[in-house]
């Protein structure tokens, strides 16, 4: 049987989780029934009417945007222009419709990562501008099944810590409790207080994460009655976060520097202003809008910055701080992560999905 729309979507926000998403954003289901059956997936960059007609040539019934259908609240749907006209058309067409806006552009492996790894920079790639937050996952569980739970919080991207994971802290103590008539204790019986030797164990897990992390532990403890804690902790979730930083293989001046973006996106990019004559090594790259990134760019340590949309503001301040800066333009430093997002989603759902081939 093929999977509901539902499934499919679940597998969406494990790649890019709508709680990485900005508030004035609008991710998720846009149009159409969680519960249709879905076939394949096109996954595109815009909403357009052209990658409605691939859609429907391809017979796509489920369609993956990167920019959402629906971004501001509506007060009526006028179907004679944008955005009605593409509404009506999906659900005359039966065709279900979520976007993945900010939720991917912050998400591990999202845009900029695709955007950095198009231009060949080197690693470790850092995060420009890091989002999400973290929280302290402590579970009481007796000492024999300590080591399960801990592998099922793992298994929900739970205890990573820099390059480690499966990091976890364990006390040893005594749990006590006194079962009601209607209980069914794992352990001693029920009316009687009993008192077991328990191990807090305790990870960190990235907020996006936690409530998958609870359900895991949950699955694998023994107690029908579960006591465990969640509570926030200072810090920042791995590759959360917009943009990218690395290094180039080998230095290249800001004209060589455009000419290599231009060819690796297959777009013309524009040098909106050079900021010094020394050789290029350490590049940021923020996919879409980045504009507002700019200071955060110099920051971190770069020579030039690669993103989308820099206006002449944006150019004096990228001079000001000396940082070589690249407008390569909205939809083309976006467009490279709609192949690998198409692959990790057909992999993870078992639904064909493709990239549209629509460019913009």
């Amino acid at each position: 049987m093929a999977p509901h729309a539902r499934q499919v979507i679940e597998e969406i926000e494990r790649l890019a989780p709508p709680e990485l998403a900005e508030d004035w954003d609008n991710c998720g289901l846009q149009v159409g029934d969680p519960d249709s059956a879905v076939s394949r997936v096109l996954v595109a960059l815009t909403p357009l009417p052209e990658v409605f007609d691939e859609a429907e040539e391809t017979g796509a019934d489920f369609l993956l945007l990167h920019h959402p259908l629906l971004f501001r609240p509506l007060k009526n749907l006028d179907t004679s222009g944008y955005p009605g006209d593409l509404v009506a058309r999906a659900v005359r067409a039966g065709l279900t419709v979520y976007a993945a806006h900010t939720s991917y552009d912050a998400a591990p492996g999202g845009v900029s990562e695709a955007l950095a790894e198009s231009l060949g920079l080197r690693g470790p790639l850092e995060v420009l501008s890091p989002r999400g937050a973290l929280r302290k996952l402590v579970v009481f569980v007796p000492e024999e099944r300590a080591d399960g739970v801990a592998e099922a919080l793992a298994g929900e991207g739970a205890g990573v810590i820099g390059d480690y994971t499966h990091c976890t802290f364990r006390a040893p103590g005594t749990g006590t409790f006194l079962g009601g008539e209607s209980t069914s204790p794992a352990v001693g019986e029920r009316g009687r207080l009993e008192r077991v030797p328990e191990v807090r164990l305790e990870t960190v897990v990235p907020a996006h994460l936690a409530r998958r992390a609870v359900e895991a532990a949950k699955a694998a403890h023994p107690y029908e009655e579960v006591a465990l804690d969640l509570y926030p902790v200072d810090g920042r979730p791995q590759n959360c976060g917009y943009g990218r930083v690395g290094h180039l293989p080998e230095p290249l001046s800001p004209e060589e520097l455009r000419d290599h973006v231009s060819e690796a996106l297959g777009f013309p990019a524009r040098l909106v202003c050079r900021a010094g004559e020394e050789r290029i090594e350490r590049v940021a790259v923020l996919g879409g809008s980045g504009g507002g990134f700019i200071r955060e760019a110099a920051a971190a340590g770069a020579e030039a910055y690669v993103t989308g949309d820099l206006d002449y503001h944006d150019a004096l301040l990228a001079e000001s701080l000396g940082l070589a800066a690249i407008d390569a333009g909205h939809a083309p430093t976006e467009l490279p992560a709609l192949d690998p997002l198409a692959r990790r989603l057909e992999k993870a759902s078992g639904v064909p999905a493709a990239a549209s081939r629509v460019r913009r």
